[in-house]
């Protein structure tokens, strides 16, 4: 667990040499530093603090080219699609007063659930978002455990698909000033409460200007075409979900990025894809390149299919058009999952974890 001001042991991976650098090092001495980053080629990589506030804050600044991430075909819109009038929120709403809509009841499933014919749920996340970074354990567990077929559904973060910046994107000032602020402690003590490690990644998955607090710069959005990690990260997850191995990715990707604690999660996600069962990183990119809108398509769809439930947060788990929205409504998914006939798988499948520490044992 990080909190404020402290620093974890890294290591620094360059040509020729290998430096090991722990807290006591860093907290001395930071000057060294800077000067193996300047061996690598002038590489800003990882990160530091000062590079950021000298190149990265201002609203006409570019990011600097990151060698871990490949050239890629331009992303496409990124505005939200309309929600339909017949999502499953607007049918079921009422405001106490009038005569409330005969909405959809969620029909409960009568016939067994097996292994052959499992109980089939999507969940809509971001790899953006620590709340599905946290819920990341629970949903593995369940997929491993159970009868499900779990469809693991990426979309792009509200942060590049609506902002007050302009034209419905990125661009300006995102989110409410209290927001983040609370999210990152909110997020900081929900890690230790279900006892997964938790960290900002650095860099942001998003750029957008976090620091200072309160800055007449706070919480500015760099636009979609200037982003340089989120689109690479959802596409190679869209390509892994036409592959039937969203969740694979998903816990390889999200726990890389929210929990390994590495200096520079960028320069290690060919390493995490290919530890995916029949998945091949270069094979992946080739295809994004030369089929951007096949893949772009999924996280259109995934974007519909959130839509349609009536909602725009994440996670967001859904079971017979009914939504969860929380990684705090797990339990509350999960017994409607058994109130549908949820059983055990006899053989755990993969990808496996071990038992969450907050897994619902007592519904």
């Amino acid at each position: 667990m990080t909190v404020a001001g402290e620093l974890h042991p890294f290591s620094l991976n360059i040509p020729s040499l290998r430096l090991e650098i722990s807290n006591a090092t860093l907290h001395r001495n930071f000057e060294p530093i800077q000067d193996i980053l300047k061996m690598s080629n002038q590489s800003p990589f990882p990160l530091t603090p000062e590079f950021y506030d000298a190149n990265l804050r201002e609203v006409d600044a570019t990011w600097p080219r990151d060698p871990a991430v490949p050239e890629l075909p331009p992303i496409p819109a990124t505005d939200d699609p309309e929600l339909p009038a017949d999502n499953f929120l607007n049918q079921v709403f009422w405001d106490g007063l009038h005569t409330p809509k005969e909405g959809p009841t969620p029909r409960q499933r009568t016939r067994p659930v097996t292994e052959e014919d499992p109980l089939k749920i999507d969940v809509i996340a971001s790899l953006r978002s620590p709340y599905s970074y946290l819920v990341t354990q629970r949903l593995v567990w369940l997929n491993s455990n159970y009868n499900v077929d779990l469809n693991l559904r990426l979309v792009l973060p509200e942060a590049v698909r609506m902002t007050k910046g302009g034209s419905g994107k990125a661009g300006g000032a995102f989110a409410r000033p209290y927001f983040l602020p609370n999210a990152q402690w909110d997020t900081c003590m929900l890690g230790r409460f279900h006892g997964v490690p938790f960290k900002h990644p650095t860099p942001d998955p998003i750029w957008q200007n976090l620091w200072p607090v309160g800055d007449e710069k706070f919480m500015y959005v760099h636009p979609p075409e200037k982003q340089p990690y989120i689109f690479w990260i959802v596409r190679l997850g869209c390509y892994a979900q036409n592959k039937g191995k969203s969740i694979e990715f998903y816990n390889q990707i999200q726990t890389l990025i929210w929990g390994d604690h590495v200096p520079h999660w960028p320069a290690h996600v060919k390493e995490h894809f290919n530890r995916i069962d029949g998945l091949d990183y270069d094979e992946a990119i080739k295809f994004i390149q030369e089929n951007p809108e096949k893949v772009d398509a999924v996280w259109q769809e995934n974007a519909m299919i959130q839509a349609q439930a009536g909602h725009g947060g994440v996670p967001l788990m859904i079971i017979n058009g009914e939504p969860f929205f929380g990684e705090d409504r797990f339990d509350h998914f999960f017994s409607r999952l058994l109130e549908n006939g949820l059983t055990q798988r006899q053989t755990p499948c993969a990808p496996f974890t071990s038992k969450p520490r907050r897994w619902p044992d007592g519904l």
